[in-house]
């Protein structure tokens, strides 16, 4: 990283953590003790102050996502070999997504007493299927790799 762009990034995580800790003791807010109309008003004024702090958090998780799918891009721009790894990654992930939605069934979801739940036939049991069996495909791959590379690591 050259120094200008290291500067500038200084300053803009400077400008972001006064904001946050301007946020951070807005919340801060003395309630009255007595219970009553200023308590309410108290309530709302505090709840409006951390609604705002949440909404900064929020934002925060937005940018900083925008900036890893951005940088992301444009690492994969600049090195095609990467832009092959990621395109065969995302094929993998396709055929588990495939195998997964042909192993899920769209039976109908039952409660204790017999009944049917309402939305839980058809297409969506049969997504609601394809994403459990999704995870359970990755976590017991990644469980399995995991073992693979401690045992590797344990031999050398």
């Amino acid at each position: 990283m050259n120094k200008s762009f290291s500067k500038i990034l200084m300053l803009v995580v400077l400008v972001l953590a006064v904001l946050g800790a301007v946020l951070y003791a807005m919340t801060g807010i003395d309630m009255p003790s007595a219970a009553g109309p200023e308590l309410d008003a108290a309530e709302i004024k505090l709840g409006v102050v951390v609604g705002r702090y949440v909404t900064y958090a929020l934002l925060l998780l937005v940018v900083a996502i925008a900036l890893a799918l951005i940088f992301s891009l444009l690492n994969l721009v600049k090195k095609p070999a990467l832009l092959k790894k990621a395109l065969l990654g995302l094929a993998v992930l396709g055929v588990v997504l495939a195998v997964a939605y042909f192993m899920a069934d769209g039976n109908a979801v039952y409660d204790a007493s017999g009944n049917v739940f309402l939305g839980s036939e058809g297409s969506v049991s049969k997504w609601v299927g394809t994403f459990i069996n999704y995870s359970m495909i990755l976590i017991v791959v990644g469980a399995v790799l995991f073992i693979y590379d401690m045992i590797k690591n344990l031999i050398k």
